[in-house]
């Protein structure tokens, strides 16, 4: 539903302005509506943009008057109108109302068909992992894609807002032809190229701390002198820890690369725990063309270069090194020293391994499984495309293909073949045409029908791209060919098994991400005259902190209800280190109890959330409160008009005012008190965590030189009159109030998010019933996706 409209659904009352219906009202409804709506959505005033004396009460057929007069309902049932400033309904009168309403939309709603699922465009993630899966190689094929637009709620697969371009057709051909040039070879195999190394090469001028042994300072540098410029390399390192007993675990961090002048172009490869014991051998495998690669004819700086290092902190500044003499060849001479701390957790490098490129046969698996026989073995080049497009087609269009499909690719390959050297060339070629088809880039479901059930392939698309954010796996199609999926027992049985598949990460990634918002860690620039201490690079960890709890709890198959108030999070050392809570070692996340931490649970109090809706400098209460009412409550308040000023309008005084103050002051704009008073007090309760998401109980406005300290207040008055102090009585609160409304809000994202649209308000009764289903199955996350993936919403066009 549109956000505006949403947002201000308690002036869903208005919406009547009862005398100018252009549908018969009962005259005790018109008066209701008159009294307490007219006034402010007319034609004089239209608060937040909406005016509704002009509403047709006659909803059928018309979407937008039936979605607006749900909101009203909606906006009746929450409390929120009429606003508490404005005279109320009595008793008598809002059970009218909301009888005339009940009526009406159960009525139109019931004739109204539910929204239908448009054919889309693959967004980036999901054509990365659909080209992964497709071709058999994990490279980069998104880096020239532009940025996926942004649903009105939230999502970057909703098909309305899923674009193409003509410059974006040449970005898909160029991905195309640069993975099938990589994932079809052709030739003799290529030379091997191996290197060990036992020792950090060594710095010439001796002023860089290179060595074999990693401690607060220190990096292992090995240089390969032969490389490659394409194909999979594996780099094996063996290496132990260095720790007191019970000590964090020290975290290798590996980069490739080559060295320019001053400049060392390089990519990460991998960072991983060093846990305790004997050395051990680390293996990580990447694609070499992936990484910067050092040009051949450069001779200063010959080959390419390792670095290993040691990423573990425990806040303390790293030691200088310090200038000593030593003799060589009967001169003294100056090196750099740096001091041991034996108390740091170090790593020792015993030896580095690089080869490249590696297969275990050639031509290799992924060439093998694209193409199938070899050269020798074609006699009819023709029957050879034609096997091959059959085949590759299907799995691409994720469905069945008929002669009509390969004819058309097939005459390309014939026109193509003469003008190039060999069989695999040409075949390159026409599967890149393949890849730019709109039944590859798009999912298209074949309308034939008014609002049918989609078909077992179409069914497999869904699923697969639901909970898996890529193409069906051969069982899938398995089943689909025999017409099997739609079973309800399968059905079922295929969903538990894509959620507990490691692939499953891609749900937890993109929803999470998208419906928490938790991007806005990085939209946000943590200042560092306001936390000197804060490193830039634990805004990750706290992304990942609320994915991995969202995976913990999906995992798991525990209550969705633990992201209102939960006794425990999901944390590696790095996030229990900056919350100040005892935690794992290393840099995996784990399960970590809350109790007696000084920590509340809950997805609100998670250093994401508190960062991504901050000023980088101070918490920010208006943001915060947004959030809790978008995210949690389903409820998104309206954009502000542009010309609402912000918090303090610049006032130096007024900057150095305790919050509430300012919100007061903020208020006095009519135009902002209407929307804030039922957005501020949401935020407020979060007063008690600062920008970076901790614990306080001052806080210090500061402006240009003056500064004033002021004792945290967190308590606030609710919309509906309740008053909280604090995150955990917040978090309380939801847990006991509006647990309906979170179970509901939730179901109804998670279910826009499997479809790949916005919901419409003749969905809301679907909801309704999915929603019902999740709190008989006690609010369990797993149990959620299956209800969704077995509901008529997601079985029908």
């Amino acid at each position: 539903m549109r956000r505006h409209v949403l947002a201000c659904a308690f002036a869903a009352a208005t919406l009547a302005a009862a005398g100018s219906l252009r549908a018969a009202v009962d005259a005790s409804v018109s008066a209701i509506l008159e009294r307490h709506c007219v006034a402010c959505h007319g034609a004089q005033v239209q608060n937040a943009n909406v005016r509704l004396d002009n509403l047709s009460a006659d909803t059928t057929g018309d979407r937008r008057a039936a979605e607006t007069w749900h909101d009203v309902r909606n906006a009746l049932n929450r409390g929120q109108m009429p606003p508490k400033e404005a005279p109320q309904l009595s008793s008598s009168d809002r059970t009218a109302l909301l009888g005339w309403l009940d009526a009406t939309l159960s009525d139109d709603l019931a004739s109204a068909a539910p929204g239908r699922v448009v054919m889309r465009r693959l967004n980036r993630s999901e054509y990365q992992n659909t080209m992964r899966d497709l071709l058999g190689l994990d490279i980069d094929f998104v880096k020239n894609l532009p940025p996926d637009e942004v649903s009105p709620d939230g999502f970057t697969n909703n098909g309305a807002s899923l674009r193409m371009s003509a410059l974006q057709l040449e970005h898909y051909l160029g991905a195309a032809q640069n993975g099938l040039a990589r994932a079809i070879v052709e030739g003799p195999a290529p030379p091997v190229f191996e290197h060990r190394a036992v020792e950090t090469v060594v710095d010439k001028l001796k002023t860089l701390h290179w060595s074999n042994r990693l401690g607060r300072t220190g990096t292992f540098v090995a240089r390969i002198p032969e490389f490659p410029d394409e194909g999979e390399f594996v780099l094996r390192i063996r290496a132990r820890s260095e720790a007191p007993p019970g000590a964090p675990h020290p975290r290798m961090h590996v980069r490739l690369g080559y060295r320019a002048d001053t400049q060392t172009p390089s990519r990460d490869v991998a960072e991983v725990d060093v846990p305790d014991g004997p050395a051990r051998t680390f293996e990580f495998r990447g694609r070499i063309e992936e990484f910067p690669i050092q040009s051949r004819a450069q001779s200063k700086y010959p080959g390419m270069l390792v670095w290993v290092s040691n990423t573990y902190s425990d806040g303390k500044p790293a030691p200088l090194g310090e200038k000593v003499d030593f003799e060589e060849d009967g001169k003294i001479k100056q090196k750099m020293v740096w001091p041991v701390d034996p108390e740091f957790p170090a790593i020792v490098v015993e030896a580095l391994e690089f080869k490249a490129p590696v297969y275990a046969a050639w031509p290799p698996e992924h060439h093998r499984r694209l193409v199938g026989d070899t050269p020798s073995a074609r006699k009819d080049e023709a029957t050879s495309a034609a096997s091959v497009l059959r085949r590759f087609m299907r799995r691409a269009y994720r469905r069945p293909v008929d002669d009509a499909d390969v004819a058309p690719m097939l005459r390309f390959f014939g026109k193509v073949r003469p003008r190039v050297a060999s069989f695999e060339r040409a075949l390159r070629g026409t599967l890149a045409m393949v890849l730019v088809s709109p039944d590859f880039l798009y999912r298209i479901e074949r309308q034939d029908g008014e609002h049918r059930l989609v078909d077992d392939h179409e069914l497999a698309s869904r699923l697969s791209y639901f909970l898996w954010g890529t193409m069906p796996d051969q069982r899938l199609m398995e089943l689909a060919d025999r017409g099997r999926l739609a079973e309800p027992g399968t059905l079922r049985a295929e969903a538990e098994r894509l959620l507990a598949d490691s692939r499953s990460w891609a749900l937890v990634e993109q929803f999470s991400d998208q419906w928490l918002d938790l991007a806005g860690v990085h939209r946000v620039a943590i200042n560092p005259n306001y936390y000197p201490d804060f490193d830039p690079s634990l805004k990750q960890d706290m992304r990942r902190e609320t994915q991995h709890f969202f995976a913990h709890l999906l995992r798991e198959n525990l209550s969705a209800l633990n992201f209102l108030r939960s006794d425990f999070s999901v944390l590696n050392h790095r996030m229990a280190r900056h919350y100040g809570i005892a935690g794992p070692r290393g840099g995996a996340f784990e399960r970590v109890p809350l109790t007696g931490a000084g920590r509340p649970g809950g997805v609100a109090a998670h250093a994401s959330i508190l960062l991504a809706n901050s000023t980088g400098e101070d918490s920010h209460p208006v943001e915060r409160g947004v959030w809790i009412r978008t995210a949690l409550l389903g409820d998104p308040p309206a954009s502000p008009p542009p010309s609402v000023p912000n918090l303090a309008s610049g006032d130096v005084d007024a900057t150095l005012l305790p919050l509430k103050r300012q919100l007061e002051l903020h208020q006095d704009n009519a135009a902002c008190a209407h929307c804030h008073s039922g957005i501020d007090p949401w935020g407020v309760t979060l007063e008690e965590f600062d920008a970076v998401g901790l614990r306080r109980s001052s806080v210090l406005r500061r402006s240009g030189d003056e500064a004033v300290e002021h004792a945290v207040d967190a308590s606030a008055v609710l919309p509906d009159g309740q008053r909280v102090d604090g995150a955990e009585a917040l978090a309380d609160y939801m847990l006991d109030s509006q647990r309906g409304v979170f179970a509901r809000a939730l179901t109804a994202k998670l279910l826009a998010y499997a479809l790949g649209r916005s919901l419409v308000a003749a969905d809301q009764s679907s909801v309704d019933e999915m929603t019902k289903a999740f709190e008989k199955a006690d609010y369990r996350l797993r149990d959620l996706c299956t209800i969704i993936v077995t509901s008529d919403s997601f079985l029908s066009r």
